[in-house]
């Protein structure tokens, strides 16, 4: 959590408070904690919401600062404020500042790139920064940043001890993101299945993740070809069992899984005639790593030449398609294109069937082309 113009929530839960970013579930936590601290003080407090949809902006303000008939305390929230007027937010900035007797207000706005403007208007409309200066202990705003991509790991390791109450290995935060992606509701959703289906306190670890997570979907043929390229059998064959519980479809598996490699050919191509280039990829660190992966993945037709570094880490440097290049040889590779095009040319030709077991032997020696062309040489 980046701090910025707020003032932290302390035992006293402070009247007003504003909570803001794009990081979904620090702004989650920070919700429930407050809520839990005002139910604790208060156990027989009432929630209101307001519904754009339901009443009137004027009519909520209105609610808000009539007194309630029997003192009881009540909590407004009010979300998504970057979609509110400039009106609306001036009004409810004066409204806050008012003296509300037995009423607490949570207000919440989201932001991200393309709301960036925006969400600085919110701040300033609803003169925030003044009014924590001028009363520290009446509000609060509490500002979510979610992590660079890169961070995106380390960030679950500190992050799910605090919203789960387990600890988690890096290992298996990786395997989360390799999993669901970098998206944080998506991240936060498996999260969430993984807790249900643990033990009381048992660590997030990754045999966890691989079992939760393969149990409630279904895999595809992208995952097999990257499990291939990274020579994880076990987890290939995993792979292999959920895609035939689904929709098998061989041809578009092959495709999958010659793109995966084709990609890995083009960056030994590049790498060959880039030492200098390769070399300082693996040297560097965060920024500048991500910078050397976005001219490696625009050069090697793997990203576009308008792409940001921000997409090149998914791209090329998440996905291992660099560090997976340097285990193979171009003549590793070529045998993989031969098999992909045999077995290609066979399911299309009724050659061969398109049945497990065929599958299972080609994935087989695409995983240890290495061990086999070694066996061959040796004969």
């Amino acid at each position: 959590m980046s701090k910025k113009n707020e003032t932290p929530v302390k035992e006293k839960t402070p009247q007003v408070i504003v909570i803001s970013g794009n990081d979904f579930i620090g702004r989650e936590k920070a919700r429930e904690n407050s809520i839990r601290s005002l139910y604790s003080r208060f156990p027989d407090a009432t929630e209101e919401r307001y519904d754009a949809s339901r009443e009137p902006f004027e009519a909520f303000i209105e609610r808000m600062l009539t007194p309630s008939l029997f003192q009881n305390t009540r909590i407004f929230f009010v979300k998504h404020a970057q979609d509110f007027s400039d009106a609306e937010l001036q009004r409810l900035a004066v409204v806050v500042s008012a003296e509300l007797a037995d009423v607490y207000v949570c207000i919440e706005f989201e932001e991200g790139e393309s709301k960036k403007n925006k969400s600085r208007k919110v701040s300033e409309l609803l003169a925030l920064p003044a009014k924590i200066k001028k009363d520290p202990e009446k509000f609060a705003h509490l500002h979510f940043d979610k992590p660079p991509d890169y961070k995106l790991a380390e960030w679950l390791t500190v992050q799910v001890p605090l919203l789960f109450n387990r600890r988690i290995t890096r290992d298996a935060a990786e395997s989360i993101i390799d999993l669901a992606g970098t998206e944080l509701d998506k991240v936060y959703s498996e999260l969430q299945k993984i807790d249900i289906n643990l033990p009381d306190k048992a660590p997030v670890d990754k045999e966890a993740v691989g079992t939760v997570i393969a149990a409630t979907r279904a895999m595809n043929a992208f995952e097999l070809a990257r499990a291939l390229s990274q020579k994880d059998l076990p987890r290939a064959l995993d792979i292999i069992d959920s895609l035939f519980q689904n929709d098998f479809y061989a041809p578009a598996a092959v495709s999958a899984i010659f793109k995966q490699f084709w990609s890995l050919f083009k960056v030994r191509a590049f790498a060959t005639e880039n030492r200098e280039k390769a070399n300082a990829y693996f040297k560097a660190r965060y920024e500048e790593k991500s910078r050397i992966a976005l001219e490696i993945g625009i050069r090697c037709g793997l990203l576009q030449a308008s792409d940001t570094v921000k997409k090149a880490y998914p791209v090329m440097i998440l996905s291992g398609v660099i560090d997976q290049a340097v285990k193979y040889k171009d003549e590793h590779l070529c045998r993989i294109f031969t098999w992909l095009r045999e077995y290609d040319v066979g399911i299309k030709t009724g050659m061969v069937k398109p049945a497990r077991e065929p599958f299972q032997l080609l994935c087989y020696k695409i995983a240890r082309v290495e061990q086999l062309q070694k066996k061959e040489h040796a004969a």
